[in-house]
């Protein structure tokens, strides 16, 4: 596991790559949500539109030499992808990302924007993973995961510093969990720093991964992954993260498709700020009650958005609830 150290480390590793993106306040959302301070930790800001981009580059960073010659492999939706891509086009390293077949056009044009090379395969994670780990064995690529990687963990925790360093009597933070590995490094940084901090995450209904492995008591593996939202849509709980999540996150929710449309839609229209329905599954458990606040509590949700897909953001912006 990670210390709070290992993202002290990634957050000077990273520092001249990376943007420190701004922590908004959102006054106008505070009466949506019981009266509670709105901020919003603006990653759509990040070079990449995603906060993906720190713990690719921690990790590619950290490479040795011959691994760097190479080149590296990953298995992404999109945002990972697009960090991965980018790392590696600035540092010289060949870079192979596997992609879903149904997946988001304009992260696909931002790999390919990075000169990163795309393969595509199946849509469930397990499929892509295949992929990659065929890549590693024949190619001797080095993987660059999105969630089960130390160096990935940490550099995702670096946002979590930049929250507190902006707002160091922050309340509560609200995460988007897919693989878990942004979670993990967030909980890890913020509880060193103001451990009376709320870490809460929120899952899609249709890919609760680590809500059921809750209730398990051990990482599942899911049969069916459906949901709007593409950057969550992994079918497995990861063992380090699951452990890392359930000693530092007491709290996990999830979110409606439904809700989450909703939550998208109100952060254009209110807050003006677009939003993936990924990085909207915080507003989203708040809208629909599954996350509650007191008045006054300083609340961050953190989201992305640049790399929208602009059709169904169109769809969504449309609609008349």
């Amino acid at each position: 596991m990670i210390t709070y150290q290992d993202v002290l480390d990634a957050q000077k590793r990273i520092a001249p790559y990376v943007l420190r993106t701004p922590l908004l306040r959102i006054p106008v959302l505070d009466g949506l949500l019981g009266g509670c301070e709105v901020y919003v930790k603006s990653e759509g800001l990040q070079y990449t539109g995603s906060f993906k981009l720190r713990g690719a580059t921690n990790c590619l960073l950290a490479l040795s030499d011959e691994q760097k010659r190479r080149g590296v492999v990953c298995a992404s939706s999109g945002n990972h992808a697009q960090g991965v891509a980018c790392a590696a086009q600035r540092l010289g390293i060949d870079a192979v990302i596997v992609m879903p077949e149904n997946v988001n056009p304009v992260k696909l044009a931002g790999v390919k924007s990075f000169g990163g090379k795309a393969l595509f395969c199946g849509t469930r994670s397990s499929e892509r993973d295949a992929k990659v780990a065929e890549l590693v064995r024949e190619e001797g690529r080095t993987e660059v995961h999105p969630f089960a990687n130390d160096f990935v963990r940490a550099g995702q925790g670096t946002l979590g510093l930049e929250i507190l360093e902006d707002q160091p009597l922050m309340d509560a933070v609200v995460l988007p969990i897919g693989g878990g590995g942004l979670i993990s490094g967030v909980a890890t940084a913020v509880e060193a720093v103001r451990p009376s901090i709320r870490v809460i995450g929120v899952e899609p209904e249709g890919a609760s991964r680590y809500r059921r492995s809750r209730r398990e008591g051990r990482p599942v593996r899911l049969e069916q992954v459906d949901t709007i939202a593409d950057g969550t849509r992994t079918d497995r709980a990861d063992p380090v993260n699951f452990e890392m999540i359930e000693r530092l996150v007491p709290e996990l929710a999830a979110a409606s498709d439904d809700a989450i449309r909703l939550a998208m839609k109100i952060y254009v229209s209110k807050a003006k700020i677009v939003a993936e329905p990924s990085s909207s599954l915080g507003l989203a458990a708040a809208l629909e009650g599954r996350i509650s606040f007191a008045k006054g509590e300083k609340v961050c949700f953190v989201v992305s958005g640049a790399n929208n897909d602009l059709n169904l953001l169109a769809e969504v912006i449309q609609e008349s609830k």
